[in-house]
This record gives C-alpha cells, sequence and structure tokens, in this order.
C-alpha cells in the first residue's frame, strides 16, 4: 500500500517508531515525526494529545507486533526465547523502543503494553508447566518470565556485546534458547545459604 494511503494515525505511529527508537522520548522531536508521516503537528496533536502519549502508543503498537509475529509457548521457553531474539535481531528498533521504555518507567503491565489478562495468561501458563515438570518449580513465575526476557534481551544491552548480534544472528538464537534451557531445567539446584524457594 502506497505510503499516502495509509490512514494518517498509522503514519504517524510509524513515524514515531522510528524516532523514538532512535532517540527516546526526551530526545525525538515531534516536528520530525510529523514531517516523516507527512502529516501536520495539527493532525498529530488531534490523534495524540502530548508527546508522552504518543511516546506510549508507538510502544503498545510495537509491544504488539512482536507478541502476534512470536506466539508465547510455556511448554516451550526456549524455543520462545531464541524466536523472539531472532524477532529483535532482525527488528532492532523494537528491542531499542522497549529499553527506552524501561527508561521511562514503562512495564510490560503498563496500559498500551501488555494488558494484564495477557500477563496472566502467561504466569498461568509457566505455572501449569511447572506442575508438569517441564519448568522447574524453584522459580515464581513472574522470576521465570523476567529471567527468560533478560536472555533475550542480554546482547542489546550489555556495552561491550553492542550490536554483537549482527556477527551472527543464528548463533546468538541457540545461546540464548540454550541458556534459557539450562536455567529452568528441573531437578535439584546447588543452594546457597536461605533457600529461595521458601522465600
Amino acid at each position: 500500500m502506497a505510503r499516502r494511503e495509509t490512514p494518517p494515525r498509522e503514519r504517524i505511529l510509524l513515524a514515531a517508531h522510528t524516532e523514538f527508537a532512535e532517540r527516546g522520548l526526551a530526545g525525538a522531536r515531534v516536528d520530525t515525526i510529523a514531517r516523516s508521516a507527512e502529516a501536520s503537528k495539527e493532525r498529530l496533536y488531534a490523534h495524540f494529545a502530548t508527546k508522552r502519549d504518543l511516546f506510549d502508543a508507538a510502544l503498545g503498537a510495537s509491544v504488539d507486533r512482536w507478541v502476534a509475529a512470536v506466539p508465547f509457548d510455556a511448554r516451550d521457553l526456549s524455543s520462545w526465547a531464541s524466536r523472539l531474539y531472532l524477532h529483535f535481531s532482525e527488528h532492532v528498533d523494537d528491542a531499542r523502543l522497549l529499553l527506552w521504555g524501561q527508561i521511562e518507567g514503562v512495564t510490560l503491565a503498563s496500559p498500551g503494553a501488555v494488558d494484564h489478562a495477557e500477563l496472566e495468561a502467561r504466569r498461568q501458563g509457566v505455572r501449569d508447566a511447572q506442575a508438569t515438570g517441564i519448568i522447574s518449580s524453584d522459580w515464581r513465575s513472574e522470576e521465570v518470565l523476567t529471567m527468560t526476557f533478560g536472555l533475550v534481551l542480554s546482547w542489546f544491552v550489555t556495552p561491550v556485546t553492542t550490536n554483537v548480534h549482527l556477527e551472527d544472528t543464528a548463533r546468538r538464537a541457540l545461546v540464548v534458547g540454550e541458556a534459557v534451557q539450562r536455567l529452568l531445567a528441573t531437578g535439584p539446584l546447588p543452594r546457597p545459604e536461605g533457600d529461595l524457594a521458601a522465600t
């Protein structure tokens, strides 16, 4: 579909996605977004009352895209993590925008991101997988989700490895998947004093 045939709100969101991913909320310029979207600032503000509203909407749209592109599977978290890493390596702006969102205090449970029902469904999926012995019960469901997601984003946030994933994407995806598999493997784990499961 030709750019001008795309509805103005969608053009604005796509332009905002690029600008916010590159510069974050503070550094992004509304003028640049409007120009890239081939829309006036007045049209932009007719759809989004503030720059922060536009940022939240762009982030929410980005999250919706990768959530749909990489369906969650608690019974095979290692494969899900590998596929999500591959998505982010191919769509780096999605990863960058997510990280800018974290800087701005947005969480996956925030309005416009993953809704509460979806997030609870993921937690329940993890608990079900734990009940059947697929995932270790040593971790709480939110710990499982947080650690898995952290491994997916590891090459995007570690300074000495910034953009290293571009050199060997397939290898990184395998490493992420295996790390998740080992982390969540069932069986006894060596424990320091103070059992995490008891806290």
